[in-house]
């Protein structure tokens, strides 16, 4: 069906809506159970939050701020793993793996982004978030070119060791402005799992 000119669609309105959700922050999953490490001593607990907290610094600095593959604003972006099945990719895909955290990208500098983009992956392995959601909004005004931040997302999400999977998100979530992220089980969960299944 033809649409007459200057008149925005619904999904044009909803990406609208999420450009317009600037004060939105990283939402933690409070409704998530985060293992306690048992018997560790305080100062060890310490020395392993410093030592994550440099993992996320390392892996920040090795992410590139220049875009190889610029993706056009309404283009949909997804990768995966050798490994990643296809019936799991596809639930993805179409939003069935409902997002436990969420980051929104709006207003960030690229260097703030990558920063922010790297911590959120990192905290959501610490505390076995499988799915999370990255709203980078379609960029229509950035500079040097429209999508700078969905671009290096396309980019960066690759070479974050914890990602499994991402895809451009369903019109409920933001759609062509925000990206589900698929992370892989943390040592601890993959524990849980198997306790979980030894039991049955």
């Amino acid at each position: 069906m033809s649409q007459s000119k200057g008149q925005k669609s619904p999904s044009d309105e909803f990406d609208l809506f999420r450009e317009m959700m600037h004060d939105v922050a990283r939402i933690k999953a409070d409704d998530i159970v985060r293992q306690e490490h048992q018997g560790l001593t305080p100062e060890q607990q310490a020395e392993r939050q410093r030592a994550a907290q440099a993992q996320e610094d390392e892996d920040s600095i090795a992410l590139s701020e220049e875009v190889r593959d610029w993706i056009e604003p309404h283009d949909p972006i997804f990768w995966r793993k050798d490994g990643v099945q296809d019936g799991v990719f596809r639930q993805l895909k179409k939003g069935h793996y409902e997002p436990q955290a969420t980051l929104n990208l709006h207003h960030l500098r690229v260097r703030e982004a990558r920063r922010e983009v790297a911590g959120f992956i990192a905290d959501c392995y610490r505390r076995g978030i499988r799915t999370g959601l990255i709203i980078h909004g379609l960029g229509l005004k950035s500079q040097p070119r429209p999508a700078l931040l969905k671009s290096l997302c396309n980019q960066w999400l690759p070479e974050l060791e914890p990602v499994l999977a991402f895809h451009t998100a369903q019109k409920h979530h933001g759609g062509a402005g925000a990206t589900y992220v698929m992370i892989r089980k943390n040592s601890e969960r993959k524990l849980a799992t198997k306790e979980q299944n030894r039991k049955r």
